[in-house]
């Protein structure tokens, strides 16, 4: 459970949330430059990964928006110098694998700047990463959840409140929140699944967070609650994700997350918006509709992410019923590693996971799935179950849907085998590259 300070500070900026939820977008790009000036002034001074980009590109601080982007493995290859506690990369990941290992997620790395909370990405798109964030940030993202995802806020207050979250590592930050009516239980997801099942049933949550195959799986194996709301993490949500969750445990609505930070929030109408208030965005168009994030993380300090390329591929929706000025994520489309290259009629074609995850969707009597590309022109899918028919819908239904893209079907082959068990705590990745050579 928390101290009382860190609950007071918490609570404190969850209330100053409702200020910050602009209805006006000229007033809300005003905050983002307000919050760019002071913080980019700090960081390019305590973080010399920061300010020697900004000299190489021969960029002064106001001209932030023209910072040639980074990604991952840049951030994970100059860690030592970016982050601004004096922290080496090796130390962090010593903390944070040894946590995974022996799932006690307490300890900390001390810094001059106080204690962090250390952890590991479990690298969707490839590249692995390392987060590093200390008691303030923690305490801040705390309050933004808060305000967020508690049904009722702030009356919910009021009443018991039991938060079950189901992650492969608990980092530490629900704790910040912990108090006599707020109670946090960490099912981890390395444990036997009827053991979940059964403790979820239990512990009767009123707050239920969890990445969707594993509360899926959870209603498989008799779980049984009925939480005032769901809070999707860790996964793309997918439509039959949230059909069969909505049936089964309550309404459902996501959080957008990653190493990167706090990235998406639901509104209060239950949709996904950005969290731009704390966020600043740039995108860059992929395809017609796809977009990935450059983002700006405009309050966090102890790992900077500025004008940072995420792998993310987002679908943007032209509003949102509750009025919000910070923009609502239709959907978020994978990830770009998650893009298949196939044969076309003219040469390779880039083939995106939500052509190939609607067409699977509609294979009647398919539990699992997943679509792997071997191969310059292979791709293999396993199967749960695997019967004659399901493989033959299965197989056309992909062969459209690559035919839709673009791609040619003389020249793809396909093969199907049974899904095998997921390793215990592995994200589920439904469509998957795992070929990265040259094309012949």
């Amino acid at each position: 459970m928390a101290n009382p300070l860190d609950r007071l500070t918490v609570l404190k900026h969850a209330l100053g949330e409702d200020r910050l939820m602009f209805r006006d977008c000229a007033m809300l790009e005003r905050h983002q430059g307000r919050l760019a000036t002071e913080h980019l002034r700090w960081v390019a001074a305590h973080s010399p990964f920061t300010a020697q980009r900004f000299l190489s590109a021969g960029l002064g601080l106001s001209r932030w928006r023209e910072l040639p982007p980074v990604g991952k493995a840049e951030m994970m290859a100059g860690f030592d110098t970016l982050n601004t506690a004096g922290l080496h990369l090796t130390d962090v990941l010593d903390v944070a694998r040894r946590a995974e290992d022996t799932r006690d997620f307490t300890p900390m790395l001390s810094t001059p700047r106080g204690p962090v909370t250390v952890g590991l990405s479990s690298g969707t798109s490839g590249n692995a990463g390392a987060f590093v964030v200390s008691r303030a940030e923690r305490l801040q993202w705390a309050g933004v959840v808060l305000r967020h995802l508690l049904p009722n806020f702030p009356l919910g207050l009021l009443q018991k409140q039991r938060v079950a979250f189901l992650l492969r590592a608990d980092g530490g930050l629900y704790r910040s929140v912990g108090s006599g009516r707020l109670d946090f239980h960490f099912l981890d997801l390395l444990r036997p699944l009827d053991e979940l099942a059964a403790e979820l049933t239990a512990y009767g949550p009123t707050l239920l967070i969890g990445p969707p195959s594993v509360l899926r799986a959870l209603l498989d194996a008799g779980a049984t609650a009925q939480p005032a709301r769901v809070v999707s993490v860790a996964e793309v949500l997918e439509d039959d994700d949230r059909e069969v969750l909505e049936r089964g445990f309550g309404p459902v609505v996501q959080v957008y997350q990653a190493t990167e930070g706090l990235l998406g929030l639901p509104c209060p109408h239950g949709h996904l918006h950005l969290n731009e208030a704390h966020v600043h965005f740039d995108f860059e168009a992929v395809g017609d509709v796809y977009l990935r994030p450059i983002l700006t993380d405009l309050r966090r300090t102890t790992q900077p992410m500025i004008r940072h390329r995420l792998d993310d591929l987002l679908v943007l929706a032209d509003g949102c019923s509750c009025g919000l000025a910070s923009r609502r994520v239709l959907r978020v489309a994978g990830r770009q590693d998650d893009a298949l290259e196939l044969p076309g009629a003219s040469g390779r074609v880039t083939v995106w996971p939500d052509f190939l995850r609607g067409a699977m969707n509609r294979v009647a009597g398919l539990r699992e799935y997943r679509v792997e590309q071997t191969g310059p022109a292979t791709l293999r899918l396993l199967l749960q179950p695997l019967t004659p028919e399901i493989q033959r819908e299965a197989c056309a239904g992909v062969r459209h849907a690559l035919e839709r893209s673009g791609g040619d079907v003389t020249q793809i082959q396909l093969t199907a085998e049974p899904l095998p068990a997921a390793p215990p705590g592995v994200k589920r990745r439904r469509v998957r590259r795992l070929w990265k050579g040259e094309t012949p």
